[in-house]
């Protein structure tokens, strides 16, 4: 084997230029792969965070719908709608972990000279934590805020930024639909893909129990709840139906008498984006690997028909077909991993050079450069690289060597 391999690095030392465009050709080809690729994963992963910013993992929203089916001796066409009882119900079941009820509605909100309309949520602790609510300064909602009916607020990172500007709010005043809160906490600037009525930075927030102080709060607008494994999201979803439907009668398989969605469903959505983007984008890469698998099998016949004489002279003198297709097929192959080694390396090079490249950052008028993509050569998709460089490698190398092995020793030494 070892002056099968020194006959291949000879052979392709007679010819550096050819070899060197060979080379060329599947260097390019890997680097289109694996950077097409990274790309790929960097987008899917820049979509995950954007969809973390709403919700946890396990987390729920769930909400009044309207009935489709009649149950209970109730018409179809009813409007559900939670109360504070039904939500308490719904945490106490043994799959949820944490929960919290949600009063929404727009208001202004005036802080001195500067007012504005926001996003008011009148929540329970637990949110933070479940709608991914990060702290910049100050802290969020606590269970004496709550216990209390505290007048205070934490302010979404637009909101301080427009009503404050560069000042520090944490411990100032601003009033919400006429009523005066204290600042306790300012969110920190996050990327939210996924929002419902108002995105998370244009809101205040405050303890549900002072919503009732504001407007009434006979019903909730939303329910959050996280359940204990996200694997169970299923089970606890047929549970959490099950229990609104006895308290609510309702029939548990109408599926538009309460509506939900999660980063379940947020997941599943982006696992298609990202699927078919790495689909197209992988189709895209082998075939460039491909085109430059091709030049190498026309160089590898160029380099056959170059030396037919030499292929005739040495099966004349007793050389097996065998010798003489393991002697193309290595040069074909070294020529190929050489290559792609070199297109593994300007890939890496690349990738760090370009990344992180503005994505969701730019959209979103995001400054912390988590919505950006960031791309990264990982294992698996080195892994996948080397599996398709094996194949055009195994490929391309093939069908020359079998040329040259199959050779007749005496028409071969009659061409020359």
């Amino acid at each position: 084997m070892s002056d099968i391999l020194r006959e291949a690095f000879t052979g392709l030392l007679r010819n550096r230029t050819r070899t060197l465009l060979s080379m060329l050709g599947i260097s390019w080809g890997i680097v289109a792969v694996a950077g097409l690729l990274a790309y790929g994963d960097g987008f899917g992963a820049a979509l995950q965070r954007g969809f973390e910013g709403a919700f946890g993992h396990g987390v729920t929203l769930l909400y009044g719908g309207q009935t489709s089916l009649q149950a209970g001796g109730e018409r179809s066409g009813r409007p559900i709608r939670l109360r504070l009882a039904d939500a308490e119900a719904v945490g106490a079941l043994p799959l949820v972990r944490a929960w919290s009820l949600e009063y929404f509605r727009g208001g202004l909100v005036v802080r001195g000279t500067r007012q504005r309309d926001f996003g008011i949520r009148a929540v329970a602790p637990a949110y933070a934590s479940m709608r991914n609510q990060p702290v910049a300064a100050g802290r969020f909602i606590d269970d004496e805020d709550v216990g209390l009916q505290r007048r205070v607020v934490f302010l979404g990172s637009e909101v301080a930024r427009r009503l404050f500007e560069q000042e520090d709010p944490l411990g100032q005043s601003v009033r919400i639909l006429g009523m005066s809160f204290t600042v306790i906490g300012v969110q920190r600037e996050k990327i939210q893909l996924s929002s419902y009525n108002r995105p998370d930075s244009e809101c205040v927030f405050i303890p549900y129990t002072t919503a009732g102080q504001l407007w009434n709060t006979e019903y909730l607008s939303f329910l959050v709840y996280q359940v204990v494994d996200p694997t169970l999201g299923p089970r606890a979803e047929t549970e959490v139906r099950r229990v609104l439907a006895e308290r609510l009668r309702f029939d548990p398989a109408d599926d538009r008498a309460i509506n939900t969605f999660g980063f379940a469903q947020a997941m599943e959505i982006t696992a298609g984006i990202v699927m078919g983007l790495r689909g197209v984008l992988g189709v895209i890469g082998v075939a460039t690997l491909a085109i430059g698998g091709i030049g190498v099998m026309n160089i590898m016949f160029v380099s056959v028909s170059e030396r037919t004489s030499e292929i005739g002279l040495r099966k004349a003198l007793g050389a097996r077909r065998a010798v003489i297709l393991l002697q193309f097929l290595a040069e074909g192959i070294v020529t190929t991993f050489a290559g792609g080694a070199a297109g593994v390396l300007l890939s890496w090079i690349l990738v760090m050079a370009l990344s992180p490249r503005p994505f969701l950052s730019e959209l979103l008028d995001d400054t912390t450069g988590a919505g950006d993509i960031h791309m990264a050569l990982t294992i698996e998709l080195l892994a996948v690289c080397v599996s398709v460089l094996v194949v055009v490698g195994l490929v391309s190398a093939f069908v020359p060597a079998l040329r040259a092995a199959r050779m007749d020793p005496i028409e071969a030494l009659r061409q020359d």
